[in-house]
C-alpha cells in the first residue's frame, strides 16, 4: 500500500505485517529454544503491536487494543515491551509516525507542535502597515530602513521574518513588492516586530481553542 503509492488504509496492513513478522520470529525462537521461548502467539501479538505503534504513532492505543483482544496479562507484558522498544526506535528514525513523516517531507512540521509549523504557514501580508496609513511610520524613515536593513516581501512568512528582526535588531522592516517579473521592487510599507509576534500569538490561541474546544 505504501511502497506502491496506492490508495488504501494503513492501520490493518500495519497489524498484518507486524503479526506475520512476529509469528515468523516466534516460530524460529520456539524451534531453537522451546523451553524458554514461550508460545508462538505471544510473538505474533507483540509484533503486531510493535509495528502498529511505530507506524500509527499511537503506542498506548495499540497496546490497549492488543490487550483487549487477548485479555492475557503475560501477553500484555510482552506487548508493552515490544511497543516501548519500537516507539523508541521509530522516534529516532522518523517523526513519531508514518503520517507525520509524510507531512514533514511536504514541509509541514506538525510533529513539533503548532509553534513550529504555524510560522511557516502564515504570511506577513495582514500585518503590513501601508505607507500613508495612520499607524505607519514616516516614508523617509521606511526608505532609510530599506537602504540599511534587510527588506521583506508581502509573501514572506513569519518564520522567515522573525529571524530577520533578531539578526538586525530593528523594530520594523521595509516591505518591497514587485508588480511584475520584470518590474523593479517598490516600497509599499513596513512590518513591525510587535505586529508579527501578535499575529503569531493570535494564531496559536486559535489553534489551541480548536484543539481543546
Amino acid at each position: 500500500t505504501l511502497g506502491g503509492r496506492m490508495g488504501g488504509g494503513v492501520f490493518s496492513p500495519a497489524l498484518v505485517m507486524g503479526s506475520l513478522t512476529g509469528l515468523a520470529f516466534g516460530i524460529i525462537a520456539t524451534t531453537l529454544a522451546p523451553g524458554y521461548s514461550g508460545s508462538v502467539n505471544v510473538y505474533a501479538f507483540a509484533g503486531m503491536a510493535a509495528v502498529g505503534a511505530a507506524v500509527l504513532g499511537a503506542p498506548i492505543s495499540t497496546a490497549l487494543i492488543v490487550f483487549e483482544m487477548t485479555g492475557d496479562w503475560q501477553t500484555g507484558i510482552a506487548v508493552m515491551t515490544s511497543v516501548s522498544l519500537s516507539s523508541a526506535l521509530a522516534s529516532t528514525l522518523v517523526k513519531r509516525s508514518f503520517f507525520l513523516t509524510q507531512l514533514e517531507q511536504r514541509g509541514i512540521h506538525l510533529s513539533e507542535g503548532p509553534q513550529a509549523w504555524l510560522p511557516h504557514q502564515l504570511r506577513i501580508t495582514p500585518v503590513i502597515r501601508v505607507l500613508g496609513a495612520e499607524d505607519a511610520p514616516a516614508e523617509d524613515l521606511v526608505r532609510s530602513l530599506a537602504e540599511t536593513h534587510p527588506t521583506v516581501a508581502p509573501t514572506t512568512t513569519l518564520a522567515e521574518a522573525l529571524p530577520l528582526f533578531d539578526r538586525c535588531g530593528a523594530v520594523c522592516l521595509a516591505v518591497m513588492a514587485c508588480d511584475g517579473p520584470d518590474d523593479p521592487p517598490r516600497l509599499i510599507g513596513s512590518v513591525h516586530h510587535i505586529d508579527v509576534l501578535r499575529a503569531l500569538n493570535q494564531a496559536l490561541e486559535r489553534t489551541a481553542a480548536e484543539e481543546h474546544g
